[in-house]
């Protein structure tokens, strides 16, 4: 929709103004324009096999922000190791949030008894508990007026039709600094700063690694402000 406003607890930003902007931007000509607006910025991480250049990125330009990591109990032990690798590397500030039930309990409550064949109603239902809401608790928490995340085009077919700033319905303004950059970009970003690549990610709320949770598709109309 064209010249869309829209306000973040009284902020208001034009999306296309910012999209004409940010679209032949550099990841961190996004990430020095979210810090310089003296708000509320977060970043979130799911410890993926490229995570680790929005990490980097992150705790270079803005050491202190903090770095939202939805633990939804199902993660292997690879992936909690690289957790901690990248965490005293980078000197993070991780914010750990995690699901109200143990993931046996998460299985139940979708009348499942392990995360192999489950429908795809049982995916949402699993998305729900172990990841939107831990997630929607940590912005109630934070109250983040820009959210900052690694999400790229190529990763899914949703993720292609995004722009780099985008309107969440949580209330913040969402932007996505690497979401032009391609796999052989990211890979010579870990090269050059010789950072690691993480596992191969391992989610049971996805029935394939190009399909999305939920996390990511929830979106608004624009509200007008004068």
């Amino acid at each position: 929709m064209s010249n869309a406003v829209f306000a973040s607890q009284n902020v208001a930003w034009n999306l296309d103004a910012l999209n004409d902007t940010f679209n032949n931007a550099s990841p961190e000509t996004i990430v020095r324009w979210a810090l310089a607006q003296n708000l509320r910025v977060v970043t979130s991480t799911s410890f993926g096999t490229q995570s680790a250049a929005m990490l980097h990125l992150v705790s270079k330009l803005g050491p202190s922000l903090p770095i939202i990591w939805i633990d939804s109990g199902f993660a292997p032990a690879n992936t909690r190791e690289f957790s901690r690798q990248l965490v005293e590397q980078l000197n993070l500030n991780l914010v750990t949030y995690r699901p109200n039930l143990t993931p046996l309990r998460c299985l139940h409550a979708i009348s499942a008894t392990d995360t192999e064949d489950l429908t795809e109603e049982q995916r949402a239902q699993l998305a729900n508990l172990v990841k939107i809401e831990p997630f929607e608790r940590a912005m109630s928490a934070l109250k983040p007026h820009i959210w900052l995340t690694g999400i790229r085009a190529e990763e899914t077919s949703f993720r292609a039709k995004l722009r780099p700033a985008s309107w969440d319905d949580r209330g913040m303004l969402k932007l996505a600094p690497f979401l032009h950059s391609s796999e052989a970009d990211i890979d010579t970003y870990l090269a050059q700063h010789n950072l690691p690549r993480g596992p191969a990610s391992v989610d049971p709320t996805k029935a394939g690694p190009h399909l999305e949770c939920g996390l990511h598709t929830r979106r608004s109309q624009p509200q007008s402000f004068k």
